[in-house]
């Protein structure tokens, strides 16, 4: 494991230090800054080190990927992911993890937010609210595509070439490396054939059986509330590091 070199501090001299420190110093603070500047220059909006047993994993999860998620299938989601019990497993080998938080101008109506699924198999009679839909749509797959698949991986990179072997990126989501041209659609795969990118898909969180809500409120940040109404839902991903 990766520890920072630090002096022990005489009772005598003992000082205030803020949390935000504390869990940095857990791991080389070089490379946690190393790791934040990349993050930022990537497109996040904030980085925290966080432990892993801090991660709240449940099986019941993956009910809301099996029902009522069009990506289930997918290459980076059941069944093509660790199971739930074999995650909570590997990640108990994990003593931390970076949750990164990024950066969106993806606003969404009340009506668009509420009917979101229902809008991506019968889209909306009303124009305005159709085009409302097909614009956050094409930016959810715009910034997974552009940004957040493509900022884990680079995060990714950077922790491995550091030093932490086992590092893992995870996807935010359904994967959209295979979206059309005009992000319309994404044309996976699924089980018609092998995976067009297998070195660079990494699992959905909420396949895995995370509770990325549960885990913000331990964290004392809870997640939005849905249906939004005229704000941008927040994209998280977690980096796991051993």
């Amino acid at each position: 494991m990766h520890q920072a070199a630090l002096r022990v501090i005489p009772i005598h001299e003992t000082v205030f230090i803020p949390y935000r420190l504390i869990q940095i110093m857990m791991i080389n603070a070089d490379n946690y800054c190393l790791l934040e500047e990349k993050a930022k220059t990537l497109g996040a909006k904030s980085v925290r080190l966080i432990p892993a047993e801090t991660i709240v994993v449940e099986n019941r999860t993956i009910l809301k990927c099996i029902f009522g998620c069009n990506g289930y299938g997918s290459r980076v989601c059941p069944p093509y992911i660790p199971t739930v019990d074999e995650f909570k497993k590997m990640l108990a080998d994990y003593d931390w993890a970076l949750l990164v938080e990024w950066k969106t101008e993806n606003v969404f109506s009340r009506e668009v937010s509420e009917n979101f699924v229902k809008f991506s198999v019968e889209p909306p009679e009303n124009e305005e609210t159709k085009k409302q839909f097909f614009e956050n749509l094409k930016t959810v797959m715009k910034d997974r595509k552009e940004t957040i698949q493509p900022g884990v991986l680079e995060i990714e990179k950077l922790a491995w070439t550091l030093g932490y072997n086992t590092a893992l990126a995870t996807f935010p989501g359904m994967c959209t490396w295979c979206a059309t041209e005009d992000y319309s659609d994404v044309k996976c795969t699924r089980d018609k054939g092998p995976c067009r990118y297998p070195t660079l898909r990494r699992p959905c969180l909420m396949g895995l059986g995370v509770r990325m809500d549960k885990t913000l409120e331990k964290l004392g940040t809870p997640l939005q509330n849905f249906p939004m109404d005229d704000s941008a839902p927040v994209p998280y991903t977690l980096i796991l590091l051993d």
